[in-house]
């Protein structure tokens, strides 16, 4: 359907796509308030005022079906010196690792499989702060 639709727009190059000249009919993109709907992830990121969530980050990690997730505060630890050329990854190595006491870490017992189920559990633990 939409083929037959733009098929007179197509232009041969790198994709081919539409070239579509006015995006005004189409439709805007639902605006949501993320603020409002994670209030303490907000906190957690300094954009809004907590008495209870300090200013702070997630760690998220997955391997295979074992989930691993670490909510810190305060401040990171420096980085290691590294012998890696400038640039990879490996020259930040444990740089998101907390220099405090973490809020939060979870090794075991959370299935999370998208960003919602991740923001989800991370709002639900802050606010049992």
């Amino acid at each position: 359907q939409l083929r037959k639709k733009y098929k007179s727009n197509e232009r041969r190059g790198f994709c081919d796509a539409p070239k579509v000249e006015d995006h005004t009919s189409y439709p805007g993109p639902l605006t949501v308030d993320l603020q409002k709907l994670f209030p303490k992830i907000a906190a957690l990121a300094g954009l809004r005022k907590d008495k209870r969530v300090p200013k702070g980050w997630i760690s998220f990690s997955k391997h295979g079906d074992q989930c691993g997730l670490v909510i810190c505060k305060g401040n990171a630890r420096e980085p290691s010196k590294s012998k890696a050329p400038k640039g990879l990854a490996f020259e930040g190595e444990n740089q998101h690792e907390s220099v405090e006491e973490p809020l939060f870490r979870v090794s075991s017992g959370i299935d999370i499989s998208g960003l919602h189920d991740l923001f989800c559990v991370v709002e639900g633990l802050l606010r049992t702060l």
